[in-house]
């Protein structure tokens, strides 16, 4: 057995031996039991509902209730209500040794009946993790991909150290729906430099669906989707908000960030006015500052709800504005110096001093939302809702200029975007629905010609249902969608066209996405749920016809005009086990995608008057994508746990062999490596009544060296294995007591986080500029959050 074999085997029965003593802090289960005040019999069939969460349970004849995978040091607002008694309400600090009891008072006089807005929503039925409360603020001020990876299943696709976008077992971009306030992200987010552009403030609580959800969220979601929850807008009349600041030392970067909740006394109308603004300056590798690496970003959202009888509607309206430079060394002039650069240890282009300036290369983007939807409540179980929104995008990218004159001013590449969306659900049943969707984009690419201009036109209906009947330990999900889509693609004049291409030319795709998923619920413990999704996805403009360089991602890409739509199977199986100190989950996946549509690095450089590239072409072959994602946690002692996640993945497609007449496996580029985490934490709660507790974790990530490499086109070897430490505390003070108008009452929570503690130099995979420079080094935030 190889050197690399042995290690690989080491490290995966490192990770099976430790399934029962890791864990995810967001798989907490919220146990309790509901009595009758007056005669202490328990109370079957009472309502849980988790405000926060949205979602919850019922309890069974004995009065016991179980949610699980919610956030460990979360705060949360609690109902229970039954048909007989007056209902209670109780926000709780969680953790995990928290067991509820609810004595209700019962009812001796007939009062009105009041439906609730919001029924108990089931969770998904495919394998999904969550982050919130504490662990969600630790990340908040940094960008979405890192507030997200240390998720079991999500990894990073990197360009430079600015600009960061999730991966979900090993696909990205387009194939990951990133939906907001129930809006789908409408943006150019197809290339490895174009983050979501989201501020990841606005969300309360950010999930990750993995797995095929291209019925629930279109077909952008072949992969799975990340859906951001904001916080419910104000239901007691007066004000409240919240403050957070942050500071980190690697680039000098602060963050401010705010939201502030109006409800009008008397009325059913309430305001929320959110921002963030955030700066920093040249980043530092362990050796060498890293040059052009600043960024700065300005985000605005403004809220409104009111409710007039059986009507209810909602007004969101938010601009995210972003400038964010590109490593000046990965943009050289010529061949010569493109292999001295990937062959240096160090960057060629190297700066002396520490600045917040922005120079070229750099991209600006804007992105601006406006969402309006409304609900008539029916009946109980009946509702007829809709929702319209408007997405304009704006994207600039701003190439090194070696030449004076006008042209030193203007973008190289300029995006325009504006995105419709039309929502209808004529008929939504409280565990299912059914609806029509209608889309419109168009695009004007004002410089550069790297792609065409273009307009998207299309159209989606669908139909999902979930059966679940409690004490019943089953539930069943099936659901099914067709989608339709269209592109007239037009070349502006005296764009160079590629040979055999059309000034002017049109695309269109249609196909149908069909779910299914099963979950059995064990009585106490946990569930385990099998789903499988088969899903599609029409080929972008960009994969049909981009020809040129991409500046922000310095690479020559060329499109293939003969791409046929992805169309996938995927299945997952997830275990999820809850026990009073250890809790665990398993998932194991595997996604068969016909039509796998790749960018493949090849062995050839390019020389344009821009300056000198390695070449990316779009490929297509049939793939396979497998693996593991797995977590758990074991509570030592009281105060003291060990937690641990681990991320397995092969990935590989399947092409003719001449020589046999057979396919042969080989494996698929810019797929993530295998990755360990594993940690300690110590917590103390102060008691019932007090908000905070204090925690210290100590967490560590191993990431094992990449060898499962396309037998092309690797301009330099993957970089080795490493392993980063990093630190996170809080502590939360309670200034002042819950009130009947502030039912968290106010609290100031502090935190530190220190990322890279050894100041380690490493290089990732997944990071496109892994060729010219290193990671960053050691970086310390400190952040503080007052919520009143």
């Amino acid at each position: 057995m190889t050197a690399g074999k042995a290690r690989f085997w080491g490290a995966c029965w490192l990770a099976y031996t430790a399934l029962p003593v890791f864990a995810q802090d967001c798989h907490i289960a919220l146990r309790g039991k509901i009595r009758d005040n007056d005669t202490r019999e328990p109370l079957a069939f009472a309502s849980v509902f988790v405000q926060e969460a949205g979602r919850g349970a019922v309890s069974d004849e004995n009065g016991y209730f179980i949610v699980p995978n919610l956030c460990e040091s979360a705060t949360y607002t609690i109902t229970v209500k039954h048909v007989e008694c007056d209902h209670e309400t109780r926000v709780v600090r969680l953790t995990e040794n928290t067991l509820l009891e609810f004595y209700l008072h019962h009812s001796h006089v007939l009062k009105e009946v009041i439906v609730a807005e919001k029924a108990v929503a089931p969770a998904p039925a495919q394998a999904s993790v969550s982050v919130s409360g504490s662990e969600l603020a630790s990340a908040q001020g940094v960008n979405l991909g890192e507030t997200l990876k240390k998720l079991p299943g999500v990894s990073l696709l990197n360009t430079g150290a600015t600009i960061a976008k999730p991966v979900i077992q090993g696909l990205h971009s387009n194939r990951i729906a990133i939906i907001t306030n129930n809006v789908a992200l409408e943006g150019q987010q197809w290339g490895a430099e174009h983050a979501p552009e989201i501020d990841p403030f606005t969300a309360e609580r950010i999930s990750v669906v993995k797995g095929a959800a291209g019925v629930r969220y279109g077909v952008g979601a072949m992969a799975g989707a990340i859906v951001l929850e904001p916080a419910e807008l104000r239901r007691e009349a007066g004000l409240g908000g919240w403050l957070s600041l942050g500071g980190f030392s690697n680039g000098l970067g602060g963050v401010a960030s705010g939201a502030l909740d109006w409800h009008l006394p008397g009325r059913s109308l309430t305001f929320r006015l959110q921002g963030t603004a955030k700066r920093s300056g040249t980043l530092r590798a362990p050796d060498y500052w890293l040059g052009n690496t600043a960024a700065a970003e300005f985000d605005l959202a403004a809220m409104a709800g009111w409710k007039t009888g059986r009507w209810t509607q909602h007004l969101t309206a938010s601009r995210f504005t972003q400038q964010l430079g590109v490593l000046r060394a990965a943009h050289v002039g010529n061949l010569t110096d493109l292999r001295r650069a990937i062959e240096s240890e160090v960057p060629l282009q190297n700066p002396d001093s520490f600045t917040y300036r922005i120079d070229r290369p750099y991209q600006s983007v804007q992105h601006h939302l406006l969402q309006y939807k409304t609900a008539l409540r029916l009946s109980e179980k009946w509702k007829l809702s809709g929702q319209y929104s408007f997405q304009y995008n704006y994207r600039r990218e701003y190439d090194v200029v070696r030449k004076t004159g006008s042209a030193a001013e203007k973008p190289q590449i300029s995006f325009r975007l504006w995105s419709n969306t039309l929502e209808h659900f004529p008929i939504q049943h409280w565990e299912g629905g059914i609806g029509i969707q209608g889309i419109q984009q168009l695009n004007y690419v004002g410089r550069g010609g790297y792609i065409p201009d273009f307009q998207t036109y299309g159209g989606s209906v669908w139909a999902l249902e979930r059966w679940r009947r409690y004490p019943h330990p089953w539930e069943y999900e099936i659901g099914a969608r067709f989608d339709y889509r269209r592109s007239d693609v037009s070349y502006a004049e005296g764009t160079f066209l590629p040979p055999g291409t059309s000034r002017d030319t049109s695309v269109h795709f249609s196909n149908a996405s069909v779910t299914g998923g099963v979950i059995y619920h064990f009585a106490k413990y946990g569930r385990i749920a099998l789903h499988s999704g088969y899903a599609w996805r029409p080929p972008h403009v960009y994969e049909l016809f981009a020809r040129g360089v991409h500046f922000s991602s310095a690479t020559y890409e060329e499109g293939n005009r003969r791409m046929r739509p992805e169309k996938a199977w995927n299945s997952n199986l997830s275990l999820e086990w809850q026990a009073p100190r250890v809790s665990a989950t398993l998932t194991l996946f595997r996604n068969a995608v016909q039509d796998f549509i790749y960018l493949n690095p090849s062995a050839d450089s390019v020389l344009t008057v821009r300056g000198a590239f390695p070449v990316y072409r779009y490929r297509q072959d049939n793939a396979v994508l497998q693996g593991m994602d797995a977590g758990a946690s074991w509570q030592v002692f009281p105060a003291w746990s060990v937690e641990g996640r681990a991320s397995v993945l092969r990935a590989f497609r399947r092409v003719d062999d001449p020589a046999s007449d057979k396919q042969r496996k080989e494996w698929l580029p810019l797929m993530p490596a295998d990755r360990f985490q594993y940690g300690l934490k110590w917590q103390r709660a102060r008691g019932k009544e007090q908000a905070g507790e204090t925690y210290v974790r100590l967490l560590a990530t191993t990431v094992l060296r990449q060898t499962r490499l396309p037998a092309e086109g690797l301009l330099k070897a993957a970089p080795d294995a490493f392993t980063v430490f990093s630190l996170e505390a809080a502590h939360t003070f309670r200034l002042r007591h819950k009130t009947e108008n502030h039912p968290a009452g106010q609290t100031l929570e502090i935190g530190l986080n220190i990322q890279n503690m050894t100041n380690l130099r490493y290089r990732e995979y997944l990071n496109f500029f892994r060729f010219f420079a290193d990671e960053p080094g050691v970086n310390v935030g400190v952040r503080a959050r007052w919520r009143f």
